[in-house]
């Protein structure tokens, strides 16, 4: 089970409790309270250990995290016209009481809550994230052979830095 198509709000409630290790998702952005809530309590009865979950800050996800991050984006023109343009990210973290990875191993720049990585190609996917920041989350938050979910696959870059770092990454899209 590599690619899911279909909708997360059908699909989150027939997948298994505690049935994968970490969620790295991007959810849309403009989803309200209701729809929040419902995907985190999913997340919660699914995941048994690290939710990371990327949210605009005028829309923030669930609070409170265990750990809040930012990713500064590149500056950009685009949509800029009429309107300041967002060029920070938050990324919410939550740990499970079951099982809490942290990958310590690495060098201590790996682990700071900024993060300025460069989109390397916003021409797959409008919302692509760098597939520089996917593979510390992942680094820092799974063990290979872990499993990971992303209910909303997007441009699959979740999929395709996980599988290279020998997780199993379980995918969700609408459109695949």
């Amino acid at each position: 089970m590599d690619w899911m198509c279909g909708d997360s709000f059908e699909i989150l409630p027939s997948l298994s409790d505690n049935s994968v290790q970490c969620i790295l998702t991007d959810v849309p952005y403009d989803l309200n309270t209701k729809q929040k809530l419902f995907l985190h309590k999913q997340f919660k009865r699914i995941c048994f250990g690290t939710i990371i979950v990327f949210s605009p800050p005028e829309n923030p996800w669930i609070l409170p995290a265990d750990q809040y991050l930012f990713w500064i984006k590149p500056i950009s023109t685009k949509n800029t016209s009429r309107s300041y343009s967002r060029f920070v990210e938050q990324i919410f973290v939550y740990h499970s009481g079951l099982v809490y990875r942290w990958n310590c191993d690495r060098h201590w720049s790996q682990y700071t809550n900024v993060f300025m990585d460069l989109v390397d190609d916003s021409g797959l996917h409008a919302h692509r994230k760098p597939p520089s920041l996917i593979e510390r989350l992942i680094r820092n938050h799974t063990d290979p052979g872990d499993t990971i979910l992303d209910p909303f696959a997007g441009s699959g870059v979740v999929r395709d830095v996980g599988n290279a770092l020998g997780r199993i990454v379980i995918s969700i899209e609408k459109e695949v």
